[in-house]
């Protein structure tokens, strides 16, 4: 890991010592402890996952610090408030990998490993996460494009009795509709969706929308990705459209420029909260939405959204290259099997054979 390593970083040192002020013996400890670390680390695994090892732990301690609990050691309540806080960003694998790494760090440093979820405390909690995310995974099929414009002309619009302009989106179908096109366009994780803010976002006149993504599961060092939105073929399942008109919305509502998260929850009926939806709530939204026009609610997750965007990619031809680097997939393993998928009925060999 050399100098960009846990041990060698001197960035990653100076966050240690706001840690252990007054006290350098233990800093000096630590150091040696993470040094071991990254000999194990480098002797065992690919110079990536040296890296994401790094990360890994760095992220455990600024999540830790940010909530007020002791990283070193580690509670096995901390290490399940963690999964918690992660569970629905980072893949199996990723959680396993960071439980591998705070176990690595509490052996070397002489603690017993609080991250053990072959038993103890943590076992449901991570048979109850393996469990959501195995259904989820199984579960959710693409939203195709067909579907979803389906879904948006379905959604509520103000009646002759309520309190709007008949026949228009009421304010809640503004941002759902903005919502689904956004996250479908963008091929955004949900998580990545509702931790969107007005600063992420910028409309270029005449091309689209650009959306930086400041972080997500597949950029462990948080370097960003800038997705380009174009245009749509129609204004009512445009997504830059429906993105700025939420916006105008959201701004006349709360009578002033609308600033930090964009896709706001609601209250008190069409209220605009501070503070974004939950993740899980995009999946609510799409249920709702997709039992109102039609099709099994139980069927879709949020995950439908970028399923979709990436099949209806891929069957409609364009290059594998620039569709994996749009929806920000890190390994091409992962990518195929949407690849695959997209195209169990293209060239389909048991096609047209005489039956």
């Amino acid at each position: 890991m050399g100098a960009s390593g846990l041990g060698g970083d001197p960035e990653v040192l100076e966050d240690f010592q706001e840690d252990f002020q007054g006290n350098p013996q233990r800093l000096q400890e630590l150091q040696v402890s993470l040094s071991r670390l990254e000999e194990f680390a480098s002797n065992a695994q690919a110079e990536n996952t040296i890296r994401a090892y790094a990360a890994d732990l760095e992220d455990f301690r600024h999540w830790c610090k940010k909530m007020d609990r002791e990283w070193l050691p580690a509670e096995p309540k901390t290490i399940g408030l963690y999964l918690g806080a992660r569970a629905d960003e980072l893949s199996l694998a990723t959680l396993e990998r960071r439980l591998a790494a705070i176990a690595s760090l509490h052996k070397e440093e002489g603690h017993s490993s609080p991250a053990s979820v072959a038993e103890g405390p943590l076992r449901k909690i991570w048979k109850g996460i393996a469990r959501e995310k195995t259904r989820r995974q199984d579960g959710a099929p693409p939203l195709m494009a067909q579907d979803l414009r389906s879904i948006i002309e379905h959604l509520p619009r103000y009646s002759a009795e309520s309190d709007g302009p008949t026949g228009e989106l009421t304010l809640t179908s503004l941002r759902d509709r903005a919502l689904l096109l956004v996250g479908w366009t963008g091929a955004l994780r949900r998580s990545e969706l509702v931790a969107l803010t007005t600063e992420d976002i910028q409309f270029i006149e005449g091309e689209g929308v650009n959306v930086y993504v400041r972080r997500s599961k597949a950029d462990q060092e948080a370097e960003g990705l800038v997705k380009g939105l174009p245009y749509g073929s129609s204004r009512e399942t445009c997504p830059v459209t429906a993105l700025r008109q939420w916006l105008q919305a959201a701004e006349a509502e709360t009578q002033g420029p609308l600033e930090g998260e964009i896709f706001r929850r609601f209250y008190r009926g069409e209220s605009i909260g501070e503070s974004a939806m939950t993740a899980q709530y995009v999946s609510t939204v799409l249920k709702r939405h997709a039992e109102a026009a039609g099709f099994d609610p139980e069927t879709y997750s949020a995950h439908s959204l970028r399923a979709g965007f990436i099949t209806q990619a891929i069957r409609a031809g364009k290059p594998e290259r620039r569709v994996k680097e749009h929806s920000g997939h890190s390994s091409w393993e992962t990518f195929n099997q949407y690849v695959e998928e997209a195209g169990t009925f293209q060239d389909n060999p048991a096609e047209d054979i005489g039956l």
